[in-house]
């Protein structure tokens, strides 16, 4: 038997399993309970919304790895670029995400007055929509231009352009991380900043500034998802660059990927670990408590946790 039947399929299936579960609770819970539903929570339900798209999408990068499978993914253009078009879609999306993000936290931090005017639900909404039409736009580039017809299997390699999967997503990925990362030095600086000022005229006097221990822990939380996605495309990215020039093996490609696609069940772990409102949300949902006292707790009373924004 294939190897990749044995390690990758099954590894596909559960991690799609675990990635819809985990996001598909996040997304409950910051539509059930209210406390939750602020504006910084919103990019949180667009990240969840794109990973959980992903976890979809893991059905079938299993389903590729089954025998009786393969033929209808590498004869039929509309089910194999479709697939592969929905995968740039979402991974695109999670990275124009994390830009949001950093951009939303830097406006939040250093111009605390714009944020308050400008930053409505409305105008962050219409920020997040814009994020997944142009993940879409781009996303969608290998329905029209892809080398399906001249390949043999359904893989990046043969129908997705070198162009393209190499330099463009690669060179893509590059530049939101530089993006990202240039706004969060910037933010790190400015809150560091902000706190001697803090320090010297006094907490009475320093209505003007962000440094408290909510934007602190906010902070510190996109920068933790930030940094796993990093950590976890980075390397695809980068046998996706190396394959263009001297070529790798599939077991490389194939890995790589599917640490990337892990991104997608990680944050998950992260929301409950730094906000304790999304604990207890996540404890009454889990614990199917139907008690309205149990409820309440987050629903309607303060919760002891911090919220983002």
């Amino acid at each position: 038997m294939d190897f990749s039947v044995i390690i990758f399929a099954p590894l596909a299936y559960l991690l799609a399993v675990w990635v819809l579960l985990g996001n598909g609770l996040t997304i409950l819970a910051v539509f059930r309970f209210e406390k939750l539903r602020t504006r910084a929570n919103m990019y949180i339900v667009s990240l969840a919304t794109s990973d959980a798209l992903v976890g979809i999408l893991l059905f079938f990068f299993g389903s590729l790895y089954i025998p009786s499978w393969r033929p209808w993914f590498d004869s039929t253009e509309f089910v194999c670029v479709g697939m592969l078009s929905w995968a740039y879609v979402t991974v695109v999306c999670s990275w124009f995400n994390m830009c949001l993000i950093a951009l939303d936290r830097y406006i939040y931090i250093a111009q605390p007055y714009l944020y308050e005017r400008y930053m409505t639900e409305k105008n962050i909404a219409g920020a997040i929509v814009t994020v997944w039409v142009l993940a879409f736009v781009y996303g969608t580039i290998p329905v029209y231009y892809n080398t399906f017809s001249t390949s043999t299997r359904c893989t990046t390699r043969e129908v997705i352009p070198l162009m393209y999967r190499s330099f463009l997503s690669a060179g893509l990925f590059l530049f939101c991380c530089l993006c990202t990362g240039a706004l969060y030095i910037k933010i790190t600086l400015i809150t560091l900043h902000q706190k001697k000022n803090i320090a010297r005229v006094g907490r009475e006097n320093a209505r003007n500034y962000r440094v408290d221990r909510g934007s602190l822990k906010a902070l510190r939380l996109f920068l933790t998802v930030f940094g796993c996605l990093f950590i976890c495309w980075s390397p695809y990215c980068f046998v996706e660059l190396v394959d263009g020039y001297f070529g790798v093996a599939n077991i490389w490609l194939r890995s790589s990927m599917l640490l990337g696609f892990l991104n997608s069940g990680i944050n998950f772990f992260i929301y409950p670990y730094f906000n304790q409102e999304f604990r207890q949300a996540l404890r009454v949902l889990l614990c199917c408590c139907k008690s309205p006292q149990q409820t309440s707790v987050v629903d309607t009373h303060t919760a002891t946790g911090t919220r983002l924004s």
